[in-house]
């Protein structure tokens, strides 16, 4: 008889069967801290599908979307029809999903699983039936309480007869509240995240130099609908690490939380007011204020507001000469300061600065052309353009800081000489190649007295020229012999 039991119990199983993948886990249903992390989701309502089931044991039954007072074919109830599953353990904490098994029950042909949100339903509903003694739930809606119940099952006389049921209650983990983005970091840090809706609220931590590199618990937030935290215990240049995790309390002060990325920040590395930012010959030429906490920038580009912003630049300086870039197109920017922290030397960011600039072809309200020489005096370098191609670039050493800096303008070369000899109140200078710019005595020349490593540097701010542009004899030579009478020189 119980080998014919065996047969029907296997027949409607297979026939029933659908095809799913789960397991579900109850550790005596406590909360605990996820095990992986996951994307948040805020669902406004409740989902209108039935979570899927999938089983690592045994065979499954199809899932019912009735209740368990309006079964199509209800079980039968007999406690003493096959034992009752004396408990259900839990083995996996996500924001989506419950895994849990049990023990094996001696003489049952199958198990059925109800399951209710109890958020939003009083009664159970018929999850799945199955052979196995492990499933695990998907599709489940996240930071929500559930309630499953178990029974063992024979079947006598076609019918299907229940044993005592074992009830146990757990929930999903809170989601991810994603990566805390900052605010504010002056004499104050202020951060913000997105919100969970079915949360009770957010706990804060913090890790500084005074806990030994520990995050601890800083703020509890008892509101889900407050999204924003302003630090004001804060020392501008230190580091803070901030870590926001969502929770809720369920089942008699049982505290499910979410898992949370960590933000790093410093007090006081706050985006850089952007003193200038202009166009001139397809580049676009910014400067900022200097934050005395960074250790550099970071300058980010895009070409269109859709697309994703690329690194353009990294600098210790507080400006920067873009690479050429399309013209007549708007471009957008961002400045980021960082700072190395910690023994690792871990890379830092503080807020940033944003702005847009079209790239233009003129200089200082001029036509240029195609065929032009550019110098940039931050940059101590100087481009040699011919038709639109690069023919010679090259570092420079322009005018002393003060009373002899270059000046800035659009120029043309109206002489060139070949050799000269410069002259002034105290000096004369023999030199193989000359072109001039200015009629003040400004020009292009190269200039022999001066070592390799003197050019393209930091002379200009001590030992620069009288004005002129230093320039290594080898490029000079090369520039000279296509600079024609009437090229344009834009000085910036």
């Amino acid at each position: 008889m119980r080998t014919s039991k065996k047969i029907v119990s296997i027949l409607m199983a297979v026939v029933m069967m659908v095809s799913v993948v789960a397991c579900l886990d109850f550790s005596a249903f406590a909360a605990s801290e996820p095990t992986a992390p996951t994307e948040i989701e805020t669902f406004e309502n409740e989902p209108t599908t039935l979570p899927t089931v999938e089983t690592t044991q045994g065979e499954t039954q199809a899932q019912s979307t009735e209740s368990t007072e309006s079964t199509d074919e209800p079980a039968q109830v007999d406690p003493q029809a096959v034992g009752k599953v004396s408990k259900l353990y839990k083995d996996t904490t996500y924001t989506d999903q419950i895994s849990f098994y049990w023990d094996e029950v001696e003489g049952a042909d199958g198990y059925r699983i109800y399951y209710k949100n109890n958020d939003v339903e009083e009664d159970y509903r018929l999850l799945t039936t199955t052979t196995g003694t492990k499933v695990t739930v998907k599709d489940l809606p996240h930071t929500s309480p559930f309630q499953f119940k178990v029974a063992a099952y024979v079947f006598d006389g076609g019918k299907i007869v229940e044993g005592e049921p074992q009830i146990g209650k757990t929930a999903t983990q809170p989601a991810d509240t994603n990566k805390p983005s900052l605010k504010k970091c002056s004499s104050s840090i202020k951060i913000s995240w997105n919100k969970n809706s079915r949360a009770d609220g957010y706990k804060i931590y913090r890790q500084d130099a005074s806990t030994n590199g520990k995050l601890v618990l800083y703020k509890t937030i008892k509101k889900n609908s407050t999204t924003t935290f302003e630090d004001k215990k804060v020392k501008g240049g230190r580091a803070y690490n901030y870590q926001v995790r969502a929770y809720r309390e369920m089942y008699k002060g049982k505290t499910y939380y979410g898992k949370g990325s960590t933000l790093r920040t410093v007090a006081g590395l706050c985006a850089p007011s952007l003193t200038s930012c202009t166009s001139q010959l397809r580049r676009v030429t910014m400067n900022w204020s200097d934050n005395k906490y960074a250790d550099g920038y970071d300058v980010y580009y895009k070409a269109d507001d859709r697309d994703s912003f690329k690194l353009l630049k990294n600098t210790t300086k507080s400006y920067h000469n873009s690479k050429r870039l399309r013209a007549g197109h708007k471009y957008y920017f961002r400045i980021k300061p960082y700072k190395y922290v910690g023994k690792n030397k871990t890379k830092v960011y503080g807020t940033y600065r944003a702005f847009n600039k079209k790239a233009t072809t003129t200089a200082y309200g001029k036509k240029i052309g195609n065929t032009y020489i550019e110098i940039s005096i931050k940059q101590q370098r100087m481009w040699y353009y011919r038709d639109g191609d690069l023919y010679v670039e090259t570092p420079v050493v322009t005018g002393n800081v003060g009373a002899y800096s270059t000046p800035t303008g659009a120029y043309s070369v109206y002489q060139k000489l070949s050799p000269a000899t410069l002259t002034g109140p105290t000096w004369s200078s023999h030199v193989d190649y000359w072109m001039a710019f200015t009629y003040s005595g400004c020009g292009i020349h190269d200039a022999s007295w001066r070592s390799s490593s003197e050019f393209g540097g930091s002379t200009y701010k001590g030992n620069g020229s009288h004005g002129c542009v230093n320039t290594p004899t080898a490029a000079v030579k090369k520039m000279y012999k296509k600079v024609k009478i009437g090229t344009p020189v834009v000085v910036y």
